[in-house]
């Protein structure tokens, strides 16, 4: 159930605007012609929004009440009980899933309260005339999207032509046949007598976003550092709103009214999105210090832009890591949001053939980093595996190698850390190219060391190199 109606033939509107239907009722009038009650006014309806969120009113003097997720006999009840505590005796009120059956069981229906329950509009709509359904449909057009505006006399002289008197019997005709005799105008009569064309009459409003403003009129401000004094207040305000709203801001603005009375704006931008008024005061600083403002300031206002919920990762009990993580997130945000979005940088491959070439490194946007971990492969898809860990550039290291039969094996080499004996040694792998000015040639050995630790080894020339290890 969605909406209630209230509409009494009390008002003259209502009078004037009303037309033949079940149930009509005449306006009451006094001996000298004067009508007993005026249209709703602003009082009423400010004491009906306390039954229900939402109030609208049409030029027929109809009432709507927004009754979504409330008793709608309850509500019902209660507006009509507002209305005759302030003289109003005979107001009718019915709900309705739709305003359109609504309306019409308020203003030509027989009782006093009516309550239709949903998927029976069709059924109550049908023995009331096509009359009463045009003449209310053309009184309720308060937040209706726009639709055809029909020659009503036309268009029920058609319909009388046709033997269609009633809702019932215009939604027992087909669509294409309406669509062909009677056009866009009968076509949408006729979806109103089937109980289908009632657009929302109540819209969701726009909620507006946490924001707040300081202006003086006795100085002028152009010392960033009691600008940001007054940035610290306003931002202390915002966040204490964006937490009690349970978000996070990921973009700001400043707004700073100038004493020439133009207005200068500035974009504030998190890497991560926060509520902390810390957080915002350190970027605003950073702003401050680079904006160049052309006169002083008589006013600042701070607006969130755009926010998120506190949605975040689920954590793993058992992930030694995860205890740093928020850490390391924060750490990682304050780089961003300092040094720019040059600081993180994803691998991007190529069809190079010497591995130590083929990867190039990408900047990662603000955005991407708060997404979550950049290139980090999910252990759950991908199991237990060895990962390759690249030397770079490639470290020159001592080998001793025994012939085989086209190539010399290395049987140890020695690093930094002294002498490492190898028990296992595949390949070579060679591997050349490169243009006339950088050519390459090299030989390729994975090799297994005493200790059991995996590395890659190559030669290139008379030189060795230390390309990597796994681990």
């Amino acid at each position: 159930m969605s909406y209630v109606c209230l509409w009494t033939p009390s008002w003259p509107t209502a009078a004037a605007s009303d037309a033949p239907g079940a149930g009509d009722a005449p306006a009451n009038v006094t001996g000298d012609g004067a009508v007993a009650a005026s249209a709703p006014g602003a009082e009423l309806l400010t004491a009906l929004l306390a039954h229900a969120p939402r109030v609208a009113t049409a030029p027929g003097g109809t009432i709507w009440a927004d009754a979504r997720g409330l008793d709608p006999r309850r509500t019902a009840e209660a507006l009509q009980q507002v209305a005759c505590d302030r003289g109003i005796t005979d107001m009718r009120a019915a709900a309705a899933a739709t305003p359109l059956a609504a309306e019409i069981a308020a203003r030509y229906g027989t009782l006093v309260l009516t309550v239709i329950k949903p998927g029976n509009e069709r059924a109550y709509l049908a023995p009331f005339a096509v009359a009463a359904l045009a003449r209310a449909d053309s009184a309720s057009d308060v937040g209706r999207v726009p639709r055809p505006t029909p020659d009503e006399t036309r268009l029920l002289a058609s319909l009388e032509t046709l033997g269609v008197e009633t809702c019932g019997q215009l939604a027992a005709l087909s669509a294409e046949s309406v669509e062909v005799r009677l056009g866009a105008e009968g076509m949408w009569l006729w979806r109103l007598a089937r109980g289908q064309a009632s657009p929302w009459l109540f819209r969701a409003p726009m909620r507006a976003l946490p924001q707040a403003a300081l202006e003086w009129a006795d100085y002028v401000l152009t010392d960033p550092e009691r600008l940001l004094f007054v940035v610290n207040a306003l931002a202390g305000t915002v966040c204490t709103a964006l937490v009690a709203q349970g978000e996070r801001a990921r973009e700001t603005s400043l707004h700073f009214r100038l004493a020439s009375g133009a207005r200068v704006a500035h974009t504030l931008r998190s890497a991560r999105p926060s509520a902390e008024q810390r957080k915002w005061l350190r970027l605003a600083r950073a702003a401050l210090e680079r904006i160049v403002l052309p006169d002083a300031v008589v006013g600042v206002e701070l607006r969130v832009e755009k926010v998120t919920g506190n949605d975040g990762a689920q954590g793993d009990l058992f992930d030694r890591g995860f205890a740093s993580a928020g850490a390391v997130d924060e750490a990682t945000a304050d780089l961003l949001d300092d040094q720019g979005e040059d600081v993180l940088v994803r691998p991007a491959n190529s069809g190079h053939p010497l591995l130590d070439q083929r990867t190039s490194w990408t900047p990662v946007t603000s955005g991407d980093a708060a997404r979550g971990p950049l290139g980090m492969p999910d252990p759950e898809r991908t199991g237990p595996h060895l990962t390759l860990q690249l030397v770079t550039p490639p470290r020159e290291i001592t080998v001793e190698t025994e012939p085989r039969r086209d190539h010399e094996k290395p049987v140890r080499y020695r690093d930094d850390k002294g002498w490492h004996g190898l028990v296992e040694s595949a390949g070579p792998e060679r591997i050349s190219g490169g243009t006339w000015e950088t050519p390459f040639a090299r030989e390729y050995f994975r090799c297994v060391r005493e200790d059991g630790v995996m590395v890659w080894m190559y030669r290139g020339g008379a030189q060795w190199y230390m390309q990597g290890w796994w681990d």
